[in-house]
């Protein structure tokens, strides 16, 4: 019996004149509730196709180009209760965290809330739309605490806190570190916040700043960790520091961290290449929209600064803790390591990966790893990787990030829109 993969296809567009409100250029469209029929079109296309030999459990074709290094075989056969649904933003869905039923989405232009339980009842909002209380529409990334308490760090706007009526923001004039925020962890009472300056620890009154003063490998953090022992991991731009709340240790590729990667050519003064074809090129310093790290060859803070035109082993992005506690850590173009306290071992598109350029690390309830990189979003077993992209229903190869409901939906924000993956994975 042959089986079938569901694919629904939502999309919002937006009438010109509802515009002005929405600061930035987006179509999952209004400010408020559902879409009125005579200002938005609203397309559900529900694709029924037949799989292929594949997926009734042979062995797919071969890709049409040769590899050296042959990809271990990450696709498989897929259950017959599989259905994709995707969402087009109009933006990158660069953060995402779940409030029960209720998604909320981090893009480059402001917020979405999007209410999982209807079909397209959502509310964006933008610097305009809450007057002020969001001071940048670039939303690098939203957590939401123990209280539904809304933390969000934006790009050169502070960090924001949003509790469903009242938006507070702090700023380096109020001790934070930095008004760039890249990653949020709560830890008790504290909230621990990566900037472009350091770490900062919020007490809920004032703040702890952490720098290279004090044992940061680098200023430029971009993910936060914390272990089963209480043991906080910092992914910065120059390798991994460990801080135990005494002592600092840092790790980098000469430790074991990344893959070996081919040295990059220097990039052009007013704008960096794209470190690899499936990554779209990051945006020059006037533009807008951020690139995957909010744009990693953007000059930091619009002057002078680091750039990272290719691949780079210590530019760490992503950090996560595995049901096992074993630490993960996803680079800049030089794959994925894992770090169990004693030996690193890194996993690469050469082991099944669907990309080496590693946006975002999850991991769900059954124990399994995943990675939102620029070929996919990837799984690990314990044994081997797997790999969902366009070819499986993603809208987009580009994943950063990746939230898991309890209702079994896998969310993924691309580079593109939204996608929601319902089913059993491949076996």
């Amino acid at each position: 019996m042959k089986s079938r993969k569901i694919l629904t296809t939502l999309s919002l567009f937006v009438n010109p004149n509802d515009r002005p409100f929405i600061d930035g250029d987006t179509n999952f469209v209004r400010k408020t509730g559902r879409v009125h029929p005579r200002r938005a079109a609203f397309i559900v296309a529900l694709m029924l196709s037949v799989l292929s030999p594949a997926a009734c459990g042979q062995k797919p074709p071969a890709p049409p180009t040769a590899q050296k290094n042959p990809v271990p075989e990450s696709r498989a056969a897929r259950p017959a209760d599989e259905a994709w649904a995707n969402f087009t933003t109009g933006a990158n869905v660069k953060a995402m965290a779940l409030e029960g039923d209720r998604l909320w989405m981090g893009l480059p232009n402001g917020i979405i809330r999007y209410d999982t339980d209807t079909v397209d009842s959502h509310e964006v909002f933008t610097p305009a739309s809450t007057q002020g209380g969001l001071l940048s529409k670039g939303i690098y990334t939203l957590k939401v605490d123990r209280n539904g308490l809304k933390w969000i760090g934006t790009y050169g706007g502070g960090l924001t806190l949003y509790d469903g009526k009242t938006w507070k923001t702090y700023t380096v004039a109020d001790g934070l570190g930095d008004q760039w925020v890249y990653d949020i962890v709560f830890d008790g009472d504290r909230t621990w916040i990566a900037t472009w300056k350091g770490v900062s620890v919020f007490d809920g009154k004032r703040f702890r700043n952490y720098t290279e003063k004090d044992g940061l490998m680098d200023k430029w953090v971009y993910s936060i960790a914390l272990d089963h022992d209480r043991v906080f991991w910092f992914g910065t731009e120059s390798g991994v520091n460990r801080f135990d709340g005494k002592t600092w240790s840092g790790y980098t590729h000469k430790d074991g961290l990344g893959a070996d990667v081919e040295p990059a050519a220097p990039a052009a003064p007013e704008k960096a290449a794209s470190p690899d074809p499936a990554v779209p090129p990051p945006p020059s310093s006037g533009e807008t929209d951020y690139g995957s790290t909010g744009s990693p060859s953007m000059p930091h803070h619009m002057g002078p600064g680091k750039r990272n035109a290719g691949p780079n082993p210590n530019f760490v992005i992503a950090a996560a803790v595995g049901h096992d506690n074993a630490k993960w850590f996803g680079t800049w173009g030089a794959g994925l390591s894992r770090f169990d306290g004693k030996t690193w071992t890194t996993f690469t598109k050469k082991d099944g990966l669907g990309g080496n350029f590693i946006h975002a690390l999850a991991v769900d309830a059954d124990g399994f790893v995943w990675a939102g990189t620029n070929g996919g979003a990837s799984w690990y077993d314990g044994e081997r990787w797997r790999n969902f992209s366009k070819d499986d229903g993603l809208v987009d190869n580009n994943v950063f990030s990746i939230v898991f409901d309890d209702k079994g939906n896998r969310w993924f924000g691309t580079w593109q829109g939204l996608s929601r993956h319902h089913g059993k994975l491949p076996s």
